[in-house]
This record gives C-alpha cells, sequence and structure tokens, in this order.
C-alpha cells in the first residue's frame, strides 16, 4: 500500500518526464463524465492487460479445432450418412463456430471497454459490464486516501500487470482495475497526480489526508484511560489520595 503523505520521502523514485501531457497519448481520450476546469489536463489512459484475454483465446480456438475435428472425422465413422445429411452436419459445425466466435468478440469489447482515465483533477472508472452497458464513475484527486496494487503471482511479476485500487477517504469507496499493466508505475503517477492537486490547492490538504488520523484503528492497540490528578490543598496530598491511583505529594 502507498500512501501519499509518505510518498514525498520517495518522490525521487518517480520520474516526472512521464508525466508531461504533451508526450502522453491519452489527451484525446474520449472520457464519459469529463467536466474540465481550468488547467485540467488528460495525464493517461489505464486499459486491462491482454493477458486476461489468454485463456479466452485458448477456450475458443479449442472449440473451433473439436468442432472441425467433429465434423470431419463424424462422416468416415457414420457410414448411414446420407449428402443431404453431411450437408447439414458441415452448415451445423459452421453455425457453431460462428456462435463461438460472437461470443468470442464479445468478451473481448466488454474486456476491452473497462478503463481508467487520470485526469490532473480527478480518476474516471469506466467498467464496461456488458456489450450494452456501461458504468462510470469518479473520484476526486482532493479525496484520495491509499493508492494499492497487487501482485499476488509469478507471472503477473513476470509479465507486468496486477490490481490497481485507490480508496477515497470521505466515502471509503474504493475504485479496483484488475490486470493492470505496470500497476507500480500508474500508481506512482496517480499519486504524483495528487500531490500536485493539492500543492496547487491547499485548502485541499486536509481533507485529503483526513484518512491518516485513522491508522492508529489498524495497530491492535488499546490504550487506558489517563486517571486525573488528585487535588493538592497547601502542599498537602488529598485525604482520597490513599486510592491505588499510583500517585503521591510530598510535603
Amino acid at each position: 500500500m502507498i500512501r501519499p503523505k509518505y510518498w514525498l520521502a520517495r518522490r525521487s523514485l518517480y520520474n516526472k518526464t512521464q508525466m508531461n501531457p504533451s508526450e502522453n497519448k491519452s489527451q484525446s481520450v474520449y472520457n464519459p463524465l469529463e467536466v474540465m476546469s481550468a488547467g485540467e489536463q488528460n495525464l493517461m489512459e489505464i486499459k486491462r492487460h491482454p493477458f486476461g484475454l489468454v485463456g479466452l483465446y485458448i477456450a475458443s480456438i479449442a472449440a473451433i479445432v473439436l468442432i472441425l475435428i467433429g465434423a470431419a472425422l463424424i462422416p468416415h465413422y457414420v457410414d448411414s450418412l446420407t449428402s443431404q445429411d453431411k450437408t447439414g452436419l458441415v452448415a451445423g459445425a459452421a453455425i457453431v463456430i460462428a456462435i463461438v466466435l460472437l461470443y468470442m468478440y464479445i468478451s473481448v469489447t466488454i474486456y476491452k471497454g473497462n478503463r481508467w482515465i487520470v485526469t490532473s483533477d480527478s480518476i474516471t472508472q469506466v467498467s464496461q459490464v456488458g456489450l450494452f452497458r456501461k458504468q462510470t464513475s469518479q473520484l476526486s484527486l482532493a479525496n484520495l486516501e491509499d493508492v494499492t496494487f497487487e501482485q499476488t503471482s509469478f507471472i503477473q511479476q513476470m509479465l507486468g500487470f496486477g490490481t490497481l485500487k485507490v480508496e477515497s477517504a470521505g466515502e471509503r469507496s474504493k475504485f479496483s482495475f484488475a490486470f493492470c499493466p505496470k500497476p507500480d508505475s500508474c500508481a506512482k503517477k496517480i499519486i504524483a497526480a495528487h500531490e500536485a492537486f493539492i500543492a496547487a490547492r491547499p485548502e485541499h490538504a486536509e481533507q485529503a489526508n483526513r484518512g491518516n488520523v485513522d491508522m492508529q484503528a489498524f495497530s491492535g492497540q488499546s490504550y487506558p484511560p489517563v486517571s486525573p490528578m488528585p487535588p493538592i490543598s497547601n502542599g498537602q496530598a488529598s485525604p482520597d489520595n490513599d486510592n491505588d491511583d499510583g500517585y503521591s505529594v510530598p510535603n
């Protein structure tokens, strides 16, 4: 987990040239919730890593190969098939293959439709949940509390993808983006955008760092209440000072 407050000590890890909007191709991307304020710029568009489609491609190709093998072998093992039956078998195989290709096309379209759009003011999450269904939500950088990326397997680390998460300080809501390419680099860019946003708008600093107060809740520590000091009169301890509070006042 990377917290914006502590990232300043590691700013040298971030290459500032990557944040130059003039060198970023994502400036012309379509943002369905785009309300550009003065000076706001598109910093990057995060799309899913192609590895998430590997399983779909393998399953689709395997299904097509099995269909073709079945359509080619069935006439050799079933002698009672007429020419009309063979034509129907080929047509049926072609229809099934078309259905598989259509399913693959729809799945790829939905997969590629998921993306994040990071501007100098906000993060927009576009979730393609169906071919004709899309959900879009936006998080202001002023409310950014946590930026987290996870790589839980050797393949993810080797191919350079993982899960990127951001959490707001107010609503405690999270944006999660699976199969994010170079999640460490994306996390650093988001944090750099957050720090630049706060530096340009100091009035948002208290709101943006609100979540740091809650860090003790996760430490597992508990502190007993502090007993008040007994009253002192004329240099003498109060008569109530004979309790077990551990305080004593010398004469």
